[in-house]
């Protein structure tokens, strides 16, 4: 089985689970079938491949009871049930849906961030849950081939198009260019693009193709298409090669998801008093190492950060900030402020015109 089949059959197995737990008695095949197309996990498959599927269920300890019971037109048919709190596992049924928490347990790695927090609690409680759901010849498996797998609890409702995420796992697993058909925000037209996706990125809830256009230069920066934002999507027969560098390392030192094509430069900052509180609290960079003053200010040391990015948080913090270096970043504020100055001043400048030509 290639690695396409095995996360299409996992994700087909995470639903089969939630599905027979939630269910209040034995379901056919045909019944599981419906199940399945109702979700959007499946358009159709054979009777036997289900089976097989069901069969999967049962090779990794679960519970999985076969009886008979009569079909619509009355004749009699197989149909299965998982028996809760039986088996060595003292397996029971989910308080949230099963793919919920699968999609937790995939992305682990990107809640690490919050060990330590006052987040994790809740967290490591959802985690306790799917071990006492979840087999762990299961959980290994999971493990094993979760890469470039993206779980979703309810495609029909979701914003996500099952076969747009399937098309995109797809690209990313066999390393195939992408032709996507992107929508542009200010025009709320589609427009098609080939992009060499690297993988998928959460980011403040949301999930993004980090990918390089395929009509662009090997230097073409690391981009992200949003992906409640992509209209379609399908592999395209011609592969490339991935970069050396990670998705992850890239945005290691980026405020927000934006990435540039400029190198990122030094800075240290000076916060004052009254934003110092605040720029502790909430981090401003996440490279960031502060020391706190005797006047109880905030000096910032931050190794590695664009200017395109810090720009704009330097402005909104105004006054209440200065760039100790890099020098050339104290001038682009200079050239702003003095823009802004002008924009406010203009308005007053007429004004006393206009007093001075009616005396």
């Amino acid at each position: 089985m290639d690695s396409i089949s095995r996360h299409e059959q996992l994700l087909r197995v995470f639903h089969l689970i939630d599905i027979l737990f939630a269910a209040r008695g034995p379901l056919s095949i045909a019944e599981l079938k419906d199940e399945l197309k109702s979700r959007s996990v499946i358009d159709d498959m054979s009777d036997k491949n289900l089976r097989r599927d069901v069969d999967f269920l049962v090779k990794f300890g679960y519970a999985v009871k076969q009886t008979k019971k009569r079909s619509p037109r009355g004749s009699l048919c197989q149909a299965f049930a998982i028996e809760v709190g039986k088996g060595a596992a003292e397996l029971r049924g989910p308080a949230i849906s099963l793919p919920e928490l699968f999609s937790l347990a995939v992305a682990r790695d990107f809640l690490a961030p919050l060990a330590g927090t006052f987040y994790w609690r809740g967290i490591a409680q959802l985690m306790a849950r799917l071990e006492k759901l979840v087999t762990p010849e299961l959980m290994d498996y999971v493990g094993k081939h979760k890469d470039g797998l993206v779980v979703h609890p309810k495609p029909t409702q979701a914003k996500y198009a099952a076969v747009t995420l399937n098309a995109v796992n797809r690209a990313i697993r066999n390393q195939l260019e992408l032709a996507i058909r992107y929508t542009n925000l200010a025009t709320g037209k589609a427009k098609t693009y080939t992009i060499r996706p690297e993988t998928i990125v959460l980011y403040d809830g949301s999930l993004y193709i980090a990918a390089t256009r395929a009509d662009r230069g090997p230097e073409d920066p690391v981009r992200f298409f949003k992906l409640d934002r992509v209209a379609g999507a399908k592999p395209t027969s011609k592969s490339f090669t991935p970069r050396g560098e990670s998705v992850e390392s890239l945005l290691a030192d980026s405020i927000t998801i934006f990435r540039s094509a400029d190198p990122p430069q030094r800075y240290r900052l000076r916060i004052a008093p009254a934003r110092a509180t605040w720029a502790q609290e909430r981090p401003f960079h996440p490279g960031q190492r502060a020391r706190l003053e005797a006047d109880g200010s905030l000096l910032l040391t931050i190794d590695r950060a664009w200017d395109d990015e810090m720009i704009p948080q330097l402005l909104a913090l105004g006054e209440h900030v200065e760039v100790l270096e890099p020098e050339s970043a104290r001038e682009r504020l200079l050239e702003s402020a003095q823009r802004i100055a002008a924009q406010y001043m203009c308005r007053h400048v007429k004004e006393f015109d206009a007093i001075y030509a009616g005396r």
